[in-house]
């Protein structure tokens, strides 16, 4: 029936001329009605709706219609949203800058250079790794047991790890790397930390490693990487730098070699690794890492600015207070401090200054140090001050240990009392070594020293050639002068420090920094023994009690028993003061912000920051809670 109203509906007049009073419109909706025993009409029916419908009708209808779809979509999507969490995805591909190029991505060279300990942490597994929190936690290995009398370590494997060129990893692995570091041929900087260790395979998955005597900080040399015998066995020791597996490494780490590109100088402009498919914990979010190399750290941060790379290894403190506001966006970039256990301090040299051998000056000396303006001036606030050679987290940290404050009057009157007084300068004869350059005193400051019994109280301070290292040792010298002490700085070419300086101790006061590394011992650093090189012992310090505590607290594995010795030994260090610690300097490490996931603020190395590499991604995507 409804059909043949239609018809007739159109034979009496054209549809586009369908305008009817609301009267009308109501009658014919009746006339339906009265037509039907449906109601509501059906789908064919409304779509002769539009015909009923003024202009202004339809605009109500599409409007109502696009708010209900918009309503619909919007209470979706907050049911979506409130149901779900975002989380990590894999893909994309984080790209560094690094001054500097590899040379052997090799875990038992590496530590020669830092590019290459960048790279090697990304390609091999020691048998034991830091975590965020610098705790030493299994790798390769899934667990260890010590010994009763702390001599032996046994180290169990895990037994489902394959090297990048798909072998089985295996006990053979670990005794061929741990051999190669002892073969003095190899010339592996960690000979060291391996002399008198023998090490044992008990079976293929099971090792030992047994000490001549206790060792309790032996667990943190357990941190380097193990490098694949099967491919190592042929290549003769003496000639093992040239070995192709330097650049094209095979490992068990998170990531693996890709490629590399050369100039036609032959110089490698970039390294790219890409994700271990087989990685046997949790493997990486993002699919390759690319490393490109630069001469200097100013023309990575140029391509750092434009987004050539996404992130740069370090930022020396130079340019974070000179180019960072002008050059990057803070809002593009996150800047992580990273604090390094390292202490930067000066090292009093008593035998080649007799002055020094005066307790009240190496008192006034440090009172006479505003720290904290060297570290505002000098650093752009990049660091810590501290009091002591160990650090937060660390077995034996002491808070409460005696400091000496910024107190200039006090050290004025010290010296004053024991008889030094302010005269003009006597001897304004230049000082002039043919070897190195000696700066004079600022005699800007003033022309008055410190003088006694015709004898002036002069210090020379040595540094490296860093620019650091320089805006540092001028606010010393600055503060120094300010109490009547004659300061001349001393500055060394950094390639020449080593053998010039530190190994003949040929200094009186040593601005330099030292790094503790993971484990608190200070033995290395303060032990008498240490006093020559290639000892640390950089103040030639010399004490039975702390030695001592020194050797005790090392043969100790009571955390508590460590702990108390480390607490009297700093209590002493502090009063024989043979040095001045300054500050704890941070690693300016820059990332673009679309890179997530970094989470760390203390490590011991530079190439640390990619500890927790596994964690970092680019891209996202949404879970149901």
């Amino acid at each position: 029936m409804s059909s043949f109203l239609n018809t007739k509906l159109k034979q009496n007049q054209p549809a586009n001329q369908w305008k009817r009073s609301s009267k009308q419109k109501l009658q014919i909706w009746n006339l339906i009605k009265n037509l039907q025993s449906r109601q509501l009409p059906n789908f064919k029916q409304l779509k002769y709706l539009s015909r009923f419908l003024n202009k202004k009708e339809k605009w109500i209808i599409k409007g109502l219609s696009v708010l209900i779809i918009f309503c619909l979509l919007f209470l979706f999507g907050k049911l979506y949203f409130s149901q779900t969490i975002e989380i990590p995805n894999d893909g994309g591909e984080y790209i560094e800058g690094l001054a500097g190029a590899p040379q052997y991505v090799n875990p038992i060279l590496a530590p020669m250079n830092d590019v290459d300990l960048d790279i090697s942490q990304l390609i091999f597994s020691g048998l034991l790794k830091y975590n965020e929190k610098q705790e030493l936690i299994p790798d390769l290995a899934e667990k260890y047991e010590i010994s009763k009398d702390q001599k032996t370590y046994t180290f169990f494997l895990r037994k489902n790890i394959l090297w990048h060129d798909k072998k089985k990893f295996n006990a053979d692995d670990v005794l061929f790397t741990i051999h190669s570091i002892q073969n003095p041929e190899f010339k592996s900087p960690l000979l060291k930390n391996f002399e008198g260790v023998k090490i044992e395979k008990v079976n293929d998955y099971t090792v030992k490693f047994i000490l001549k005597k206790p060792f309790t900080p032996f667990l943190s040399s357990l941190f380097v990487g193990i490098i694949p015998a099967h491919l190592w066995n042929d290549i003769v020791a003496n000639q093992a730098n040239l070995a192709i597996y330097n650049l094209k490494p095979i490992g068990t780490g998170p990531f693996q070699f890709y490629s590399l590109t050369k100039d036609q100088r032959g110089l490698i402009q970039s390294y790219t690794l890409k994700k271990n498919p087989f990685y046997y914990d949790k493997k990486s979010h993002l699919n390759k890492i690319i490393f490109k190399f630069y001469p200097d750290f100013k023309k990575a941060i140029s391509d750092l600015k434009i987004k050539k790379i996404d992130g740069l290894n370090y930022l020396p403190k130079d340019f974070l207070s000179k180019e960072l506001n002008k050059t990057i966006s803070q809002k593009d970039f996150i800047f992580h401090s990273l604090y390094l256990p390292q202490y930067m301090a000066i090292f009093f040299n008593q035998q080649k200054n007799p002055l020094l051998k005066e307790k009240y000056i190496r008192e006034a000396l440090a009172l006479s140090l505003d720290r904290q303006k060297i570290i505002d001036e000098a650093l752009d606030q990049g660091g810590e001050i501290i009091n002591t050679p160990i650090f937060k987290n660390q077995i034996g940290y002491n808070s409460q240990i005696q400091k000496y404050g910024f107190d200039l009057e006090k050290a004025k009157q010290i010296l004053d009392k024991a008889g030094w007084k302010l005269e003009e300068e006597k001897n304004k004869q230049e000082n002039i070594n043919k070897k190195i350059e000696i700066k004079k005193a600022d005699e800007n400051i003033t022309n008055f020293f410190l003088y006694k019994k015709n004898k002036a109280l002069k210090i020379i301070l040595t540094t490296v050639n860093q620019s650091e290292n320089i805006k540092v040792t001028q606010i010393i010298q600055k503060s120094w002068q300010n109490i009547g002490i004659k300061v001349d700085l001393q500055i060394i070419d950094p390639s020449n420090i080593q053998k010039e300086i530190i190994e003949s101790r040929n200094y009186e006061a040593l601005f330099y920094g030292n790094n503790v590394g993971f484990d608190s011992d200070p033995y290395p650093f303060w032990h008498s023994s240490q006093i020559n090189y290639p000892g640390l012992n950089l103040s030639l310090y010399s004490n039975k009690e702390a030695d001592k505590l020194l050797e005790e607290a090392r043969k100790n594995n009571d955390l508590e028993q460590r702990k108390l010795k480390y607490l009297k030994f700093q209590n002493i260090l502090i009063e024989d003061s043979p040095i001045i610690f300054l500050y704890n300097p941070t690693h300016a490490f820059i990332v673009n912000q679309k890179i997530k996931g970094i989470d760390i603020q203390r490590i011991i190395n530079p190439s640390d920051r990619f500890i927790g590499i596994e964690n970092w991604y680019l891209k996202t995507k949404r879970k149901f809670k």
